[in-house]
């Protein structure tokens, strides 16, 4: 009728049944219990023959199988060594921890997941163009936009099937406008969100108010934007949030707030409206020695914000990767359980691939 596994305490207990019993136990079991600490099988009684793994332990002289029989010491590990491929076995379908990315997506800059269907563009370099992948990394749509296309550096979705792709990247500082362009897989047509930031002039990056940019979300029929510090120069790690209006225009983006993330420099961000949680993909990037390249990776979670003062809520931070230079410029959240992060192709790793992440 029922057996309990308690894997701290190494045992089966309470089993009985009316068929077949655990390992070809045979009919009419009443119950047995496997100490694999204590190496023996108690508890058995039958009224036919023993089942094989009692009879195999059966010391000399024991004429009654309703006894104790003691459990060879090799096969109480062949069972515990087991047990953990059977309770796998019966968990959840996870999806695939990595997505290898075709060559198509080798700069993958951004990401959006909808019902098990990845959405990515590429960094500079490419066209007006999004990519539809199935969860093996085969492209199974792809999207023209009637758009121009200079720094695509992140894309998010509302609540009602459009999909904001951004324009805004800004590396040298020398942009004067930024661009957000609407569209929906489902219709024809592109809109477009045309922005500034206030005071800025395209002096460049060492200038106030050139900003650069890679991460955005969407929430409550507005776009928010999180820029990303230099990482060589003037930079002081801080991320300033900007927010726009989701809707087709000319505007001067309104300044939130700010945080500084120490070491790190913000290109990627996602937001669960369900629980109010905000994450973020932030790295560094430096040369030990002169000469030698190296990297870390973090993802930022953020909750228990403010409404609509993300940058103002209980930070948490965790490693992504360390030492080798690897760029994640892409999240979004898959489940309640999963989310996953993009990393764009490197030298030593030719493809982008996409990670699965477990949320905490």
């Amino acid at each position: 009728k029922g057996y309990a596994i308690l894997l701290r305490a190494r045992r089966v207990t309470r089993f009985s049944c009316g068929r077949e019993g655990l390992r070809g136990s045979p009919a009419g079991a009443k119950g047995y219990a496997i100490l694999l600490r204590a190496r023996r099988v108690t508890r058995f009684s039958c009224g036919e023959s023993a089942p094989p793994f009692a009879r195999l332990g059966d010391p000399p002289g024991l004429g009654n199988w309703q006894r104790s029989a003691y459990l060879p010491v090799m096969l109480a590990r062949f069972i515990f060594l087991l047990l953990p491929f059977a309770i796998v076995g019966c968990g959840t379908n996870a999806p695939p921890k990595t997505i290898r990315l075709p060559a198509a997506l080798k700069e993958a800059s951004g990401l959006v997941i909808n019902e098990g269907e990845f959405t990515w563009h590429n960094d500079s370099g490419d066209g007006p163009y999004t990519f539809t992948t199935d969860q093996r990394g085969t492209i199974i749509r792809s999207d023209t936009l009637s758009a121009t296309a200079f720094d695509y550096e992140d894309i998010t979705h509302d609540d009602k099937g459009n999909r904001y792709l951004g324009d805004f990247g800004n590396n040298t500082g020398r942009r004067t406008d930024q661009r957000i362009f609407r569209y929906n897989p489902a219709k024809q047509g592109t809109d477009s969100i045309v922005f500034t930031y206030p005071g800025q002039n395209g002096g460049g990056r060492n200038q106030p108010n050139n900003y650069d940019c890679e991460a955005m979300i969407w929430n409550n029929d507005t776009l928010h934007l999180f820029t990303k510090d230099q990482l060589f120069g003037k930079g002081k790690f801080i991320t300033y949030h900007f927010r726009l209006p989701a809707t087709p225009g000319r505007y001067v983006a309104e300044l939130v707030d700010s945080l500084r993330l120490p070491r790190r420099v913000v290109t990627a961000a996602a937001f669960d409206p369900e629980r109010g949680e905000l994450v973020l993909t932030a790295y560094n990037f430096k040369f030990l020695a002169g000469f030698w390249p190296s990297g870390a990776a973090s993802l930022i979670s953020i909750t228990d914000a403010p409404e609509g003062r993300f940058l103002r809520g209980k930070v948490r931070r965790r490693n992504l990767s360390w030492f080798w230079p690897t760029q994640f410029e892409a999240v979004d959240f898959y489940d309640g359980q999963w989310l996953y992060v993009g990393s764009e192709g490197t030298r030593l790793r030719k493809h982008a691939v996409g990670k699965r992440k477990r949320r905490r």
